[in-house]
């Protein structure tokens, strides 16, 4: 058994030739879709644990300007090689367009996502009311996601540092907070990315407390940023 962990969404351009702009345009859509992937993902399927016989996540991918003859096996929920369910939607492309607010944005994805759900459904069991609930209650929240993602203490100096995430529809951004004694005596952000977690995942891997540094590590603890600390006390670097 298999459990569902994804769900993710795309834009494919048929029948124009492939530029940097066009594939901006595509990758901008996913990337701004990433804050309630990233929500649902870990505070949906993560607790859900949904299981399924080989299926390990839903790919939404919206589709424009092909031919209708190419049109002929879309609308239809499949297995994808990533032993993910796919569905092709069509995108309406002049719509997408003239949005201007990021909620409504976000209610444009809303509204293709609840309409393939109810494509994928026709062949394949999703909890499907259990991630719109899920994005309902993102939505409460502001649509912004916080979350801590490491902890690490140093008892005999009284030292405590957490690196704390937020991501919302066009930023990452990793703030390292860290406390002596139960009081604060740093909190700055260190790090600034795209939402994409391909852009900030493999800079946070660990997070030490050395003799004279805190340091975040990244793949091959590659230091992403280095806190230099003065014998017991924390020198405060701005």
């Amino acid at each position: 058994m298999k459990t569902l962990k994804t769900l993710d969404f795309q834009l494919k351009i048929g029948n124009q030739k492939s530029n940097k702009e066009l594939i901006d345009y595509c990758y901008n859509l996913r990337l701004k879709t990433k804050h309630i992937t990233k929500y649902i993902e870990n505070n949906c399927l993560k607790e859900l644990k949904y299981k399924t016989e080989k299926i390990t996540g839903i790919v939404i991918t919206f589709i424009y300007g092909y031919d209708d003859k190419e049109w002929s096996n879309y609308d239809i929920p499949f297995v994808t090689h990533s032993k993910c369910i796919g569905i092709f939607i069509r995108f309406d492309k002049k719509k997408y367009d003239s949005l201007k607010t990021d909620d409504e944005f976000r209610e444009f994805i809303y509204e293709y996502m609840t309409n393939a759900f109810d494509k994928i459904e026709t062949k394949f069991e999703i909890p499907s009311s259990e991630i719109l609930s899920s994005y309902n209650e993102f939505k409460e929240k502001k649509f912004i996601y916080e979350w801590l993602s490491k902890k690490k203490s140093d008892r005999a100096r009284k030292l405590l540092a957490e690196l704390h995430c937020t991501i919302n529809i066009d930023r990452f951004i990793l703030t390292l907070k860290v406390f002596q004694n139960k009081e604060i005596v740093y909190n700055n952000i260190i790090l600034e990315t795209n939402p994409d977690e391909y852009s900030y995942t493999h800079k946070v891997k660990n997070l030490i407390i050395e003799e004279e540094f805190i340091k975040v590590l990244g793949t091959g603890d590659k230091i992403t940023f280095s806190l230099p600390l003065k014998g017991n006390v924390l020198k405060l670097v701005i």
